[in-house]
């Protein structure tokens, strides 16, 4: 009998190209129990491979001496599929929100603040030129008096 397709794979698994289900031809050939002589050096290999997969198997005990150990009940599971997406991301929620507000109060205290402070230099007179607009409303009648004589005193333009 022609082993050597089995022959193509071992060189495969030794170079790490082998799938997962050339792998479990392996081991089912390797499981058997007449192998060519030419090949039993690797059936140890692959039904050591299988003892060490049953060995280190869990045993049912596991969990039992897992939480004792650590002081809990062993019917304590953690219940994240009844949660939805939604109430998971309610914190974040809440947390942008506060972010949102305090933003929006900060830059509404700013502008307000902004606006006081520039009506207070227009009633103080600083910076105010004769001519503005402002400053009609706010100068007394006679200093708008003179302002608009002084501007007829000068007359128009003329080219």
């Amino acid at each position: 009998m022609d082993y050597k397709y089995i022959e193509q794979l071992l060189e495969r698994y030794w170079e790490c190209q082998t799938t997962l289900e050339e792998e479990a031809i392996l081991r089912q050939f390797f499981a058997q129990s007449d192998v060519p002589a030419s090949l039993l050096p690797y059936r140890d290999i692959f039904r050591a491979e299988e003892q060490m997969k049953e060995e280190a198997s869990l045993g049912d005990d596991f969990d039992q001496r897992v939480f004792a150990a650590i002081g809990a009940r062993p019917d304590a599971q953690a219940r994240t599929s009844g949660i939805s997406l939604s109430a998971r991301l309610a914190p974040l929620y809440r947390a942008a929100a506060t972010v949102a507000m305090v933003l929006s109060l900060g830059m509404a205290a700013q502008h307000g603040l902004g606006n006081h402070q520039q009506q207070e230099g227009v009633t103080d007179g600083v910076a105010l030129q004769p001519g503005d607009s402002t400053t009609m409303e706010i100068l007394p009648a006679t200093t708008a008096e003179s302002a608009q004589s002084a501007d007829s005193l000068s007359g128009p333009l003329t080219q």
